[in-house]
């Protein structure tokens, strides 16, 4: 009758087993999750950070620039385009710091919710652990024990069963183990929670300095303007000469581009006459780049190019975008519109222009509002570089990535060296910031 009872008691006691195992195993199941979503967030914070980095030197490099510039008497375009490309990086900043914040409120809202949930499972494993040592000491002493083992049908049984009064044990002391390494978790993320908050304070105190900065470096841009807006009439001037010169440039450039395409086609239909082959006429569709025919080599080189959008070097080796693609207000004449068909980079004084991919030279012309203007080829896509006051290439030399094409151009005027770069695609024309690398 007893040992009917004992039975009845440890059977009573599996009971208690199954749903500690089953709140260890949920437990390890959130954690998983939990830990995935914390990397994903970690990712995310890490390419915010080196974005933040890097537009925090674009920033130093400008007002190197600017001070390099300012420290003339007279206040000059160069000057003003500076201090516009300043705030737009500073805006970019701002932004950015902005977006570390929601990154750090989502972490601290998933670190909290992971806090209740762990400090929930912890309280549910210590009770369910209580209720199973108070189980076993009163069903399972010693004696009762013994008496388990003595009441075995047969030596195997009692191995059995000294096995099972082993496996309790262990998982006793698994789920002891278990508790402790969860409140130590537990400690490690309220000391996370504390830092993650301390964090976005420092950021929330930096965007209010920049936010701060923004302000005077609009001031300072707006001041700047008005001492130039008193040769408003000699600026107009200018921007109709520019705006002509662009055109100028536009139509040679458009014109080469155009021509290297018809030499392409001819060149095709050659080599299918030669062949025997039936030429395939190439339509062109409204509204749509002009198939250009390729050679493998061509090809593969218009791949390569394709496959660099976002990781082509810049055109020199230190500057900053001071006239963006397409069209936008001019920084200091109100109502006056300027179109860009590519960007342009303001430099130092004496710096060189370079190829930003590899390929071939197809042309190399002068303007005299423009300078020397150098066309690379690469595949179906086309470099243009322009302003160059001496050139190191000629048409039909192959360049290499980064090889100096030439010396830019130094408008003593706007006391402006800049290189101004175009991307086609075909007769199609690209924004250049966006095949730059950050």
């Amino acid at each position: 009758m007893k040992l009917q009872k004992l039975h009845t008691r440890l059977t009573e006691q599996l009971k208690w087993f199954v749903p500690c195992m089953l709140t260890t195993l949920l437990l390890t199941c959130t954690v998983s999750a939990t830990q995935a979503q914390s990397s994903t967030l970690q990712k995310k914070r890490g390419q915010l950070e080196s974005q933040m980095q890097k537009l925090q030197s674009e920033i130093k490099l400008i007002e190197a620039a600017i001070k390099n510039t300012s420290a003339k008497k007279q206040k000059s375009m160069s000057e003003i385009l500076s201090l516009q490309a300043k705030i737009r990086s500073r805006e970019k900043l701002i932004k950015n710091i902005s977006e570390q914040v929601g990154e750090l409120d989502e972490t601290i809202n998933q670190t909290q919710a992971e806090i209740t949930t762990k400090t929930t499972e912890i309280e549910k494993m210590k009770q369910q652990y209580a209720n199973m040592l108070r189980k076993s000491y009163e069903n399972m002493t010693l004696q009762n024990q013994l008496s388990f083992l003595l009441s075995s049908n047969s030596f195997f049984d009692a191995v059995h069963r000294y096995n099972y009064l082993l496996k309790m044990a262990e998982f006793r002391r698994s789920q002891a183990k278990a508790i402790q390494q969860s409140v130590l978790e537990l400690q490690g993320k309220q000391a996370e929670l504390q830092g993650t908050k301390e964090e976005k304070i420092g950021l929330l105190t930096k965007q209010t300095n920049q936010k701060q900065e923004l302000e005077d470096e609009k001031k300072e841009k707006d001041n700047a303007v008005a001492l130039l807006q008193d040769k408003e009439k000699k600026l107009r001037k200018q921007v109709q000469d520019k705006n002509a010169a662009a055109q100028k440039l536009n139509g040679r450039i458009k014109d080469i581009i155009e021509e290297e395409i018809r030499l392409a086609r001819k060149k095709a239909e050659e080599e299918a006459k030669r062949n025997q082959q039936k030429t395939t006429d190439v339509s062109v569709k409204k509204g749509t780049n002009e198939t250009m025919p390729l050679t493998p080599q061509e090809q593969a080189l218009s791949t390569d190019f394709a496959n660099n959008m976002g990781k082509l070097p810049w055109p020199v080796l230190r500057g900053h975008i001071v006239s963006q693609f397409g069209k936008h207000e001019h920084p200091v004449l109100k109502g006056v519109m300027v179109e860009n068909n590519g960007v342009d980079i303001k430099t130092e004084a004496g710096a060189e222009a370079r190829a930003v991919f590899g390929g071939t030279v197809v042309s190399v012309f002068y303007l005299p509002t423009t300078q020397n203007c150098i066309i690379v080829k690469h595949g179906q896509y086309f470099t243009v570089y322009s302003n160059i006051e001496t050139v190191s290439v000629k048409t039909n030399d192959k360049v290499t990535i980064k090889q100096v094409l030439g010396k830019l151009h130094t408008d003593k005027n706007d006391d402006l060296t800049k290189v101004h770069i175009e991307i086609w695609n075909g007769k199609d024309k690209m924004d250049p910031e966006t095949w730059l690398a950050d």
